[in-house]
C-alpha cells in the first residue's frame, strides 16, 4: 500500500494502523527527509530517520552517556539499534538508560515526521525489525499534540461534515493525560453528538475546537463517524461503504425547506427565553421535578447547552438578542452548579421550602397581585439592568473557565467584558487583573484592576494575594510582602499567601 501525506498525513496513518492491530512498516518520503515507523500489533515500537540531529549517536553525545570518539570505534555506520546493540554488549551504557534515550529518540523522530504534510507514504506488512525492540511510546500524546501544530486547512478539510456525529470513547480513562480543555469537551459527549454541536459546547473558538476533537479522534478517546481510510484490511467505517444504520444519518435538508428551518430555529429560541423568564425557581429553569436526580440534572444541563449555548449564536454577537441568550444561559449554569452540588442544592430547597411557608401566611385576598419576585431572586420581567447583570455575570464565568484551561486570550476578552459591563464588582475586575498578568506587556495594566479590586473590597484577602503574587512578577518583593501580610492578617489559613511568603524568604536569602 502506498499514498501521499497530503491525503493521509502520519496521524492518520498510526491511528488506522492501531484501530486494525497491522504489523509492518511504514516508510516516509519527504525528500530529502525519510523515516521509517514500525508497527507490531498496530503498536508503534520503533522509528528512525535519516536526519543526523535524529541519531542515536548525537542523543548519547548530548547526554553525556557516551563520548564521539568511543560510539565512532564501534563502527562509524552502524545503524542506531545495531549501535545501541554494541553498546549494551560492551556494558557501556546501562539498558534502562540506553531505553530512555532510544524512546526519547524515537518519540522526536515522530514529532517531527508528524508534521509532514506533503511527500510520500508506503507500507509492508512483511517487513520487520530484526532486533527485538519494544519500546513505550505515548502515542495517543504525540497524536495530540500534532493536531495542535498541523496546518488549519488541512484539519478543518478533515470536518467537511458538520452533521457527522462524535462520541466519547471507552479507552477515556484518568490515566489518559489529558489537557483541561481535552476534559472538558469530552465531558460534553455523553452521548453521540454532532461536530457542529460538540463545537459550540466546548466553548472554544471554532478552529481550536476542530484541533481538539481532530486530536482526541486521532488518539482514539473519540469516535468519528466517518475516517478518510487508507487500508482495506479490517471493516472501515465510510460514507460509501457503511451499513444500513439504525438511526438515519443526518443529511442536508432540501432546499425548500431551510428557511422553514431557520424560522423553527427562532421561533423555539424565542419560546426557550419566554419559559425561562416564567420560571419561579431553578427547577422550573432546567424543567425538571424537585426529586430530578443527579444524572437527570446532568443530561438536561447537557441538553439545553446543545441547543441554546450562547456561542452557537456567535453571528448574534452585540445584538440585544445575544445579550438575552447570554443572560438565559448565565441562569442555567447558575441552576445546574446550584442543583448538582448536594449541599447548595439542600440549602436551595430549605429556602424554597422557608419562601413556600412564608407565602402562606402572607397570602393576599383574593383579586390582589401577585408578588413577581422568583424564588431564585430573578424577576419574572428582565429589567436592562438585570440582562446587563446576566451578561456580565455569564462572562465572568467563561472568562474564568478559558483562563483555568490556559486559553488567557480569550480570557482577557470575556473577562474584560465582565469588568466592563460591572466595574464596580471586586471580582469581575480582579480576575481580569489576574488575566492579564498573564503577559509580560500587560502586567501594569493587571496592575490597576487589580488594585481597583481591593479598593472596592479591602478586606478580601483573595484579591490581596492576587496582588502581591503580580508584585512577586515584577520583581518588587517588598511591596510583594506588605500585599501578603495583608492577606495573613485577613485570613491566616490562605494557602496561596502561605506559598507566597515562602518563595519571598527563599529570595531572600538566595539574595
Amino acid at each position: 500500500m502506498k499514498g501521499t501525506l497530503t491525503e493521509q498525513p502520519l496521524a492518520e496513518l498510526i491511528r488506522e494502523l492501531s484501530a486494525k492491530g497491522l504489523s509492518g512498516t511504514l516508510r516516509l518520503d519527504h525528500n530529502p527527509a525519510q523515516a521509517a515507523v514500525y508497527f507490531e500489533n498496530g503498536e508503534v515500537v520503533y522509528a528512525a530517520a535519516n536526519l543526523r540531529a535524529l541519531r542515536l549517536r548525537e542523543y548519547l553525545g548530548k547526554r553525556g552517556l557516551v563520548p564521539e570518539k568511543v560510539s565512532e570505534s564501534l563502527g562509524a555506520n552502524l545503524s542506531d539499534l545495531a549501535l545501541a546493540t554494541a553498546l549494551s554488549a560492551k556494558r557501556l551504557v546501562a539498558e534502562k538508560d540506553l531505553n530512555a534515550v532510544l524512546a526519547a529518540l524515537v518519540t522526536d523522530v515522530l514529532r517531527v515526521a508528524l508534521l509532514w504534510t506533503g511527500g510520500g507514504w508506503s507500507f509492508n506488512a512483511r517487513a520487520r525489525l530484526d532486533e527485538p525492540v519494544r519500546l513505550k511510546i505515548d502515542t495517543s500524546l504525540l497524536l495530540r499534540e500534532a493536531a495542535q501544530r498541523l496546518p488549519m486547512n488541512l484539519i478543518s478539510f478533515r470536518f467537511r461534515n458538520p452533521g457527522e456525529r462524535i462520541s466519547r470513547s471507552a479507552a477515556v480513562s484518568a490515566t489518559s493525560n489529558i489537557l483541561p480543555a481535552e476534559s472538558f469537551l469530552l465531558s460534553r459527549l455523553d452521548q453521540p453528538t454532532k461536530v457542529e454541536d460538540a463545537i459550540a459546547l466546548s466553548g472554544l473558538p471554532q478552529f481550536q475546537a476542530y484541533r481538539v476533537i481532530y486530536g482526541l479522534a486521532l488518539s482514539g478517546l473519540i469516535e468519528r463517524e466517518f475516517w478518510q481510510n487508507a487500508f482495506r484490511t479490517g471493516v472501515a467505517k465510510t460514507p460509501e461503504k457503511t451499513a444500513t444504520p439504525k438511526a438515519p444519518v443526518s443529511a442536508p435538508e432540501p432546499t425548500d425547506n431551510r428557511w422553514t428551518a431557520v424560522d423553527t430555529e427562532e421561533a423555539e429560541l424565542e419560546e426557550f427565553l419566554r419559559r425561562l423568564g416564567r420560571a419561579v425557581n431553578y427547577y422550573e429553569v432546567m424543567e425538571l421535578p424537585t426529586t430530578a436526580s443527579g444524572d437527570e440534572i446532568k443530561n438536561a444541563y447537557y441538553a439545553l447547552a446543545r441547543r441554546y449555548h450562547p456561542d452557537r449564536f456567535h453571528l448574534k454577537a452585540g445584538t440585544p438578542l445575544h445579550g438575552k441568550i447570554s443572560s438565559a444561559f448565565a441562569r442555567i449554569t447558575q441552576a445546574y452548579e446550584t442543583l448538582t452540588d448536594a449541599n447548595t442544592r439542600t440549602t436551595y430547597d430549605q429556602a424554597m421550602e422557608r419562601a413556600r411557608q412564608f407565602s402562606k401566611t402572607t397570602a393576599k385576598p383574593a383579586g390582589s397581585e401577585p408578588a413577581k419576585r422568583t424564588v431564585d431572586s430573578e424577576a419574572t420581567e428582565t429589567t436592562p439592568a438585570e440582562a446587563e447583570s446576566g451578561r456580565a455575570e455569564y462572562s465572568f464565568r467563561e472568562g474564568v473557565g478559558a483562563l483555568d484551561q490556559g486559553r488567557v486570550n480569550d480570557a482577557i476578552t470575556y473577562l474584560a467584558a465582565a469588568a466592563r459591563l460591572a466595574p464596580h464588582d471586586a471580582r469581575y475586575r480582579a480576575h481580569y487583573g489576574r488575566a492579564l498578568a498573564a503577559g509580560a506587556a500587560t502586567r501594569r495594566l493587571a496592575e490597576n484592576e487589580i488594585q481597583a479590586a481591593v479598593k472596592l473590597e479591602p478586606g478580601n484577602a483573595e484579591f490581596r494575594t492576587m496582588l502581591a503574587e503580580l508584585y512577586f512578577d515584577l520583581k518588587f518583593h517588598r511591596r510583594a510582602q506588605t500585599e501578603v501580610d495583608r492577606a495573613l492578617a485577613l485570613d491566616p489559613n490562605n494557602a496561596p499567601a502561605r506559598s507566597l511568603l515562602r518563595k519571598l524568604e527563599k529570595s531572600r536569602k538566595v539574595g
